[in-house]
């Protein structure tokens, strides 16, 4: 009867460090900063900031909040997309390369008005 059980808690333990040891391989970067019109350098409200990986599939999204300001937490290394929409201006969108070892990327977006 015991024997069950301890095959039970050492197959646990097996999975629990491989599941830690998983999060301590990823990177975590966080992407941030503000929305604002390209025109008069106003906050956008409300846009909806979205985060692409590179084989095209969203992973994160955010809108921007009373000040045009927008934090995603990205898990990657490599290539990402941001997508920017919100009525009355033109889709935005731009690929930028996370490096190893980056923690942090502050980023301004500029809608154009349609």
């Amino acid at each position: 009867m015991a024997r069950p059980l301890m095959r039970a808690l050492l197959l646990f333990g097996v999975l629990g460090t491989a599941q830690i040891t998983v999060a301590q391989d990823t990177l975590k970067v966080q992407v941030h900063g503000a929305v604002v019109n390209a025109t008069t350098e106003q906050p956008v409200l409300e846009a909806l900031v979205e985060w692409y990986d590179e084989h095209g599939h969203r992973q994160a999204v955010n809108q921007t909040n009373s000040e045009g300001s927008y934090a995603l937490f990205v898990v990657t290394t490599g290539a990402l997309e941001l997508r920017v929409a919100e009525n009355g201006y033109e889709a935005y969108s731009e690929k930028l390369l996370i490096t190893p070892g980056e923690s942090a990327r502050e980023f301004t977006i500029r809608l154009v008005p349609k």
